[in-house]
């Protein structure tokens, strides 16, 4: 009997188009369509979610396969859960770090592969063909990137059933209902969907698991979170370049700015990069900006924080993160505060003042509980990060 990974994909070949496989592993059923294959034939793609036998029946045939433990590396989906974060299926959090990139071809890969970049946005293009872009998802799989498939302009039920096997697929979906019912009904692994827009966009339909807004002011992803009690993806706040519109023409500084306020605001902020005349965001290859840097050095603050980063609104003046254990990570974006005062918990605490710009962090600083103040540099986007000093 074959054997396949959770999470992983089973390929089964069948007669024809139009055939449908039922896939079950006793107490649920699943169905999956066949399209063509890239070397003539048809076949049907599967993603099993839980370990042990599966059995299924295709057109005349049927039969049976193991789903084994996933591989090193293999955490499952992507889902969205507590209403403002992400994890995948086995539990692991899991923070966006995105870029929106023209082609996920060889060059690409090769970039993203030394990139901070988790997650990656590919470009609303109904002319490559799907033989293309499967194997462009099935490379950020290799590489565990997350892909945001368009679907403007595609034929729903072809890419959907094409691609729904591969475990790193998010569905960026049409404006119209009926494109988005379309979606779930061909999707049986149930997906991230969402759509794109401004801030006023309708993001309230049940399916839609997420926000992907355009917002050039990441300070308001705050309160479109709370609107919406759902996770809030910034798809696009602007892009480093030398681009002739503004918003693409951003100093890399300004971009890491926002980057830092939208995810301080408890969102999740994509880059863009739009040199020349074969910008990443629009044509991939390699990345030449002075962003991708200082997204990976904030990806490993994020990574070595506890889980549950929540947005505290009572710091009004400067976007901050907390947890409930008493963590802090407040950005202070272009302000030159003196200090900043924060009321701690009984016990030891330790501060470090954080340059964002040049990836620097203070040796840690002595806190007690009760009102506690932290002295600052008269340097501009700066971050301070107050931990419990240890056995504090």
């Amino acid at each position: 009997m074959r054997t396949v990974e959770r999470w992983g994909i089973f390929e089964l070949p069948v007669a024809g188009p139009g055939v449908e496989a039922v896939f079950t592993d006793g107490a649920r059923h699943f169905t999956a369509a066949a399209f063509a294959g890239a070397g003539g034939g048809h076949l049907v793609r599967f993603m099993p979610d839980v370990e042990g036998e599966w059995r299924y029946s295709a057109g005349e045939g049927a039969g049976a396969f193991t789903c084994g433990p996933p591989s090193d590396g293999n955490h499952g989906p992507v889902l969205a859960v507590g209403g403002r974060h992400f994890a995948y299926a086995d539990g692991r959090p899991f923070h966006p770090m995105t870029t929106t990139v023209g082609d996920a071809g060889t060059a690409t890969l090769r970039a993203l592969a030394v990139s901070p970049f988790n997650r990656v946005r590919l470009p609303a293009s109904s002319a490559l063909p799907l033989d293309r872009l499967a194997e462009q998802i099935a490379g950020l799989r290799r590489l565990g990137i997350e892909a945001e498939v368009d679907l403007t302009g595609r034929d729903i039920a072809a890419t959907v059933s094409r691609l729904a096997a591969y475990r790193n697929v998010w569905w960026r979906a049409p404006r119209d209902p009926d494109a988005q019912t379309a979606i779930l009904e061909h999707d049986y692994a149930h997906h991230l969907i969402s759509v794109h827009g401004g801030p006023d966009t309708d993001f309230g339909a049940p399916w839609l698991t997420h926000a992907g807004v355009r917002l050039e002011e990441t300070r308001g992803v705050a309160a479109l979170t709370e609107q919406l009690g759902k996770p809030v993806v910034v798809d696009d706040c602007g892009a480093e370049g030398d681009a002739p519109a503004p918003e693409r023409s951003l100093p890399a500084r300004d971009l890491v700015a926002r980057i830092w306020e939208g995810t301080c605001q408890g969102g999740y902020v994509t880059h863009a990069e739009s040199y020349g005349p074969r910008p990443w965001s629009a044509e991939g290859g390699r990345l030449t900006g002075e962003a991708a840097d200082r997204i990976a050095f904030l990806r490993h603050v994020l990574e070595s924080a506890p889980p549950g980063l929540t947005h505290n609104p009572r710091y009004y003046d400067a976007s901050t993160l907390e947890t409930p254990d008493g963590y802090v990570l407040q950005y202070l974006g272009p302000h030159r505060y003196p200090y900043r005062r924060f009321e701690l918990a009984e016990g030891s605490w330790r501060a470090e003042v954080i340059d964002t710009w040049r990836m620097t962090v203070s040796a840690p600083r002595a806190l007690s509980g009760g009102r506690a103040e932290v002295q600052l540099p008269a340097d501009p986007y700066c971050a301070i990060r107050i931990r419990r000093a240890p056995g504090g």
